[in-house]
């Protein structure tokens, strides 16, 4: 729904409720009920214009970074502090006891609420700092989300591969008690900012960590290797990439193999792709060796 067709329905519901205000003491005289539905009316229209306000500040920000995040929920956050001290000006209490009332109420309840507090503050610290931003590809690393670790097939304790293990998926929103991660398989899940904050948090799509380094190694019969001209044959095979290491050779137990192992650079959107074509081009040089 578009911003201005969203501010005439508010215009709307505030005509509304002036109306409702004004016609109500002509049939009710009991002025508990008339405050109460002054109360009411100011709760309903000041929630309403305040989430459209953010929902516009949301769009008019989006892109600019971090400012997109901190200052829509700085204004919701005051927002509701202008609402809770209007009901209690409705309600006939000054603006200072409101205040009083306020702070008084905040701290009792802070004290039974400790835990949303330390996700307030952590949400603050994370939109503040840029710990992550919205749009981000991480990994989140915690004991307090539970996650199975790869353990099978057990050949894979053999692999180059380094195992990141974790939460992996984009951010989606960052709110200031809790932040949304929507996982590669297309699930979400919602992480209080006191934990995120408190786990190592890996960033794929970080301005430090463009490239991403691809381990592979494919195993050769040793009677069909030219060994001294293997090293030529893999480099030529995989004419167009970065090798950054190797090709190395590694004999296998049954002396009869031998396993080739190298590492190629790539940047960190396409590393499945390269990886995939590297071992395809491997592959098609063993057949090729294996059939001659």
């Amino acid at each position: 729904m578009r911003f201005y067709l969203k501010f005439l329905i508010g215009l709307v519901l505030i005509s509304f409720l002036f109306t409702v205000n004004y016609i109500t003491p002509r049939y009710i005289t009991n002025q508990e009920i008339l405050t109460l539905i002054e109360a009411a009316s100011i709760v309903t229209g000041g929630l309403y214009f305040l989430f459209i306000i953010t929902d516009g500040l949301r769009s008019v920000l989006e892109g600019k970074g971090r400012f997109s995040i901190i200052i829509p929920n700085v204004v919701k956050y005051l927002g509701y502090i202008v609402i809770f001290i209007s009901v209690f000006s409705a309600l006939g209490l000054t603006s200072g006891e409101a205040i009083v009332g306020g702070a008084f109420a905040g701290i009792v309840i802070g004290l039974a609420l400790q835990p949303i507090l330390q996700n307030f503050f952590a949400g603050l610290l994370i939109m503040g700092t840029g710990f992550i931003s919205i749009g981000d590809h991480v990994r989140i690393m915690s004991t307090s989300i539970t996650y199975t670790p790869a353990i099978l097939p057990p050949y894979k304790f053999f692999s180059r591969d380094f195992i990141e293990q974790g939460v992996e998926g984009d951010v989606v929103e960052i709110d200031l008690f809790f932040s949304r991660i929507l996982m590669d398989n297309g699930r979400e899940i919602r992480v209080p900012n006191f934990i995120l904050l408190q786990s190592s948090v890996i960033g794929y799509t970080s301005k430090l960590s463009k490239e991403f380094i691809v381990n592979v190694k494919v195993e050769f019969p040793l009677n069909k290797l030219d060994l001294e001209r293997f090293e030529e044959q893999i480099i030529e095979t995989l004419r167009g990439f970065e090798i950054v290491e190797g090709p190395y050779m590694y004999e296998q137990s049954d002396k009869e193999h031998v396993v080739i192992s190298l590492k190629v650079k790539s940047d960190v959107e396409n590393w499945k792709k390269v990886k995939s074509e590297v071992l395809k081009r491997l592959l098609i040089l063993r057949k090729r060796l294996v059939e001659s």
